[in-house]
């Protein structure tokens, strides 16, 4: 099984909470029957968000007395992420963003800036012109062996979610040293981790000194960006923290970190992990001397001006987003995407996602659309958002 499918599994079988448990936990908390909430669970399903039973218990939505019902039905399920881009965006933009080589090229081309290609893998027969192509063991040594620049970052060009990603800091005369794992031979990298996936390499980013202490990996902040009415409009900004060590920070690796933040001003405003399908808020981050709560990020003023730019240079999907990275040097892109997971948001928010402008900005933008593949729509290929 490939790096790529070992994540996706995790991911998808981590995602499965216990819900006859969490339906008794909540009844005790709440004093509320395990029959009442399911019926008001049946009531709110029939509402504009289509929640899940466990999208319901995650955002708490049986605390009656916390919610009022505008603000109930203000949460949008992740099951609805893709059908709702897809009536969005231009599918014909699908391939700048989710493929990971094109956008590097795209986005290099138009001055953006990003982290250096080192090299790609890919057994088949497409052509790269800028970094060099690696298709066996012997091309991976001698890649390697070459390279001075540890460590390096690896990642599916197809790929999402950041499944399959993993940073490679070495090597040995036989072996190659990746982050989290033992040691593993060429042939092994090449024939197990990589299998037939196309990956590109690149350099790893060395985070802002504001993250000294926090984490070494790389941190990085999501913009969600609209284009309503021909104007940009930049609605919600979160801090993604990678934790436990992981190289990547997306949010179904347990333990990773979301703050939302201050749009306008960066201040972090909110700090929240999630757990066993439960979404934990924190009054300082977890395990660390730093509360965070109420600090400012670095280099906002840049980071907004760089996302604008991005999101206007893709300006054919409406609605998307940007993941940044913060270094000594400035804001750095790590990724474009095609939409917003919704849960991200909703996660860090504690607040539904259809509030002030977005059930406007998605009630007028309703259209049939496909996705890469004819007649099929992108949600029966990859399913749900994920934490994307």
């Amino acid at each position: 099984m490939s790096k790529f499918e070992q994540d996706t599994d995790t991911m998808q079988n981590g995602q499965k909470p216990d819900i006859a448990g969490s339906l008794v936990r909540v009844a005790r908390e709440s004093g509320r029957t395990p029959f009442s909430i399911a019926f008001d669970f049946l009531k709110l399903r029939r509402q504009r968000g289509k929640l899940k039973l466990s999208e319901y218990l995650l955002y708490e939505l049986y605390d009656i007395k916390k919610w009022t019902d505008d603000a109930r039905d203000s949460f949008i399920s992740a099951y609805r992420h893709w059908p709702v881009v897809n009536a969005c965006n231009d599918p014909h933009w699908w391939a700048v963003t989710e493929n990971k080589w094109l956008s590097s090229v795209f986005l290099k081309q138009n001055g953006i800036p990003i982290p250096e290609s080192k090299a790609i893998f890919d057994v088949g027969v497409q052509l790269y012109r800028d970094a060099p192509k690696l298709q066996n063991a012997d091309d991976l040594k001698s890649f390697l062996t070459e390279c001075k620049d540890y460590p390096m970052f690896a990642k599916p060009i197809g790929g999402m979610w950041s499944a399959g990603a993993f940073r490679i800091t070495g090597h040995t005369d036989t072996h190659v040293l990746v982050d989290g794992s033992e040691p593993v031979t060429f042939a092994e990298l090449v024939d197990g981790t990589l299998a037939k996936t196309p990956y590109i390499v690149q350099s790893c980013l060395k985070p802002h000194s504001f993250f000294e202490g926090i984490t070494d990996a790389t941190a990085t902040v999501r913009c969600l960006n609209l284009i309503h009415n021909g104007t940009f409009k930049g609605l919600h900004t979160v801090l993604k923290i990678p934790q436990k060590g992981y190289v990547a920070d997306n949010f179904w690796r347990s333990g990773n970190v979301l703050c939302n933040r201050d749009p306008e001003t960066g201040e972090i405003k909110s700090i929240v992990t999630s757990e066993g399908g439960r979404r934990i808020v924190h009054d300082a981050l977890p395990d660390n001397a730093r509360t965070l709560l109420g600090e400012h990020l670095p280099c906002w003023s840049e980071l907004r001006a760089l996302n604008e730019q991005v999101a206007l240079l893709h300006a054919a999907n409406r609605y998307g987003s940007t993941d940044i990275a913060l270094t000594e040097n400035g804001p750095v892109v790590i990724e474009v995407n095609n939409g917003c997971a919704f849960e991200l948001i909703q996660m860090a928010t504690g607040e539904g996602l259809l509030t002030g402008e977005m059930p406007q900005f998605f009630s007028g933008l309703r259209r049939q659309a496909l996705g890469p593949v004819a007649g099929q729509p992108i949600s029966k290929q990859y399913g749900t958002a994920a934490y994307k």
